[in-house]
C-alpha cells in the first residue's frame, strides 16, 4: 500500500495534510510527498494505491487539479482524493449551479450570463436586491447584495471590461466577512507587500481578475442563519452558521449553533441523495430557506475546515446518531482506502472553529 501526497506550491501549508499523514503513520501505511516539477512525477504516480491532494482556493491549485487529476483517476484509474467527481466543480459557482440545476435539485434561482448586453437587459428589469457574487472564494469574502440596476450596471461593465480582481473586491464587505478581526485586516493587506518582497514578483500570485460573466442570484431575505451539512460517504454531520449583525451572510462568521435536535433533517435527507447520484467522496452543502420554507441550497464545496463537534459522532443515511471521537480525514481516508479496519490516533481540537491539532502519538 502506497499513498503519494502532492506537495503544495511553494511555501504554502494545509493542516488537512498533516492530518491524513498521522493517520496514515498510525496505522504503518507507507507515503511519499509527490512534486509536480520533478521528472520523476508520472513515474511515481503509477507506483500508487491513492493520489491524495489538498486543492485550496488558489488560482494555481485549481488550474493544476484541473490539469492532472482527470488524467491519474479516469485515465490511469488510480484512486484520487478527492476524484475528479468531487473536484472538478471545486471553488466554481457556476459550474455547482449549472449541475444541480441541470439534475433537478433545489438551488436557489441564479441569473449567469456570457454576454455584456444580455446581463445589461436582464438588469434593467431586475427584482432587486440581488446577490452578485463570483464564481470562487469562501466565507463570503466575494459576496455583495446588490440594490439597485446603477450598481449592477457598474459590476457588468467591470467583469466584460478589465475584471474584477477578487483580491480588492468590495473591500467594505471583506472587513464584515473578517468579522473586523484586527489581525485578520493586518494581514490581509500586509500579504502583498511580503509576496513583493519575498519573491520579487506579483505581488498577487495567486488571484486573477474574474472577467467576461456575471453572475447573480435571487436574494431570499428572513434568513438568519444557514445550515452546513458535510457528507462523507455514508456519514453526515449538520450544524447551523448564523449571519452576521446587519448581514445576509453566513459563511466565515464563527457563530454556529451545533444542537442536532434543532435541525431540520430533511436537508441532511436531500445532502444524501445529491452525494449518492453525483458520486461524491465529500461535499458541504450550505441550505437555507425560501419563501415558502422549502429548503434550497446556496452553495456547495468539497473542502471544509473541521468543526470541534464532528469528532463526537454523525448520522448514517437512517439518520441514526453514532457517537464516537472521529475526524473528517479519518473518514475520507476511510473510504479511499477501502479500510475500514483503520485506526484513527487521538486528537484534541486546538479551536473551536478553525483545523484540529493531533496528538503526538
Amino acid at each position: 500500500m502506497l499513498v503519494g501526497i502532492l506537495k503544495p506550491f511553494k511555501n504554502m501549508h494545509y493542516s488537512t495534510l498533516d492530518v491524513y499523514k498521522k493517520i496514515l503513520e498510525y496505522n504503518g501505511i507507507d507515503y511519499i510527498d509527490l512534486d509536480i516539477n520533478s521528472d520523476s512525477f508520472w513515474t511515481e504516480i503509477k507506483k500508487l494505491n491513492l493520489f491524495l491532494a489538498r486543492i485550496g482556493h488558489y488560482d494555481n491549485d485549481l488550474a493544476l487539479a484541473a490539469q492532472i487529476i482527470p488524467i491519474i483517476n479516469l485515465f490511469l484509474n488510480i484512486p484520487c482524493l478527492p476524484d475528479y467527481n468531487t473536484v472538478w466543480h471545486y471553488d466554481d459557482k457556476v459550474k455547482q449551479y449549472y449541475l444541480l440545476k441541470s439534475m433537478g435539485f433545489p438551488v436557489i434561482d441564479s441569473y449567469i450570463f456570457w454576454d455584456k448586453i444580455e446581463a445589461l437587459n436582464w438588469a434593467k428589469n431586475a427584482e432587486y436586491p440581488v446577490v452578485f457574487k463570483l464564481k470562487g472564494g469562501a466565507g463570503s469574502a466575494n459576496v455583495k447584495l446588490i440594490k439597485s440596476y446603477k450598481q449592477a450596471k457598474s459590476l457588468i461593465k467591470k467583469s466584460f471590461g478589465r475584471g474584477i480582481h477578487p483580491y480588492f473586491f468590495d473591500l467594505p464587505g471583506k472587513f464584515k466577512a473578517f468579522n473586523y478581526n484586527r489581525r485578520t485586516i493586518i494581514r490581509y493587506f500586509l500579504r502583498p507587500i511580503y509576496y513583493k518582497l519575498t519573491y520579487k514578483a506579483t505581488p498577487f500570485p495567486n488571484y486573477h481578475r474574474h472577467k467576461n460573466y456575471v453572475y447573480f442570484q435571487r436574494f431570499l431575505p428572513d434568513n438568519k442563519y444557514d445550515t452546513r451539512v458535510w457528507i462523507i460517504g455514508n456519514r453526515a454531520y449538520a450544524f447551523k452558521r448564523f449571519v452576521r449583525k446587519n448581514d445576509f451572510r453566513a459563511s466565515g462568521s464563527n457563530n454556529y449553533d451545533m444542537d442536532r435536535e434543532s435541525l431540520d433533517k430533511k436537508m441532511i435527507e436531500m445532502a444524501f441523495e445529491i452525494s449518492e447520484k453525483l458520486h461524491f467522496q465529500s461535499m458541504n452543502y450550505d441550505f437555507i430557506y425560501d419563501e415558502n420554507q422549502n429548503p434550497v441550497l446556496a452553495e456547495i464545496s468539497y473542502a471544509s475546515g473541521d468543526y470541534p463537534d464532528f469528532s463526537n459522532g454523525y448520522w448514517d443515511k437512517n439518520l441514526i446518531w453514532h457517537s464516537g471521537h472521529y475526524f473528517p480525514e479519518y473518514f475520507e481516508l476511510v473510504d479511499a482506502l477501502k479500510m475500514p479496519e483503520l485506526k484513527l490516533p487521538p486528537i484534541e481540537i486546538d479551536s473551536p472553529y478553525k483545523k484540529a491539532k493531533m496528538l503526538n502519538i
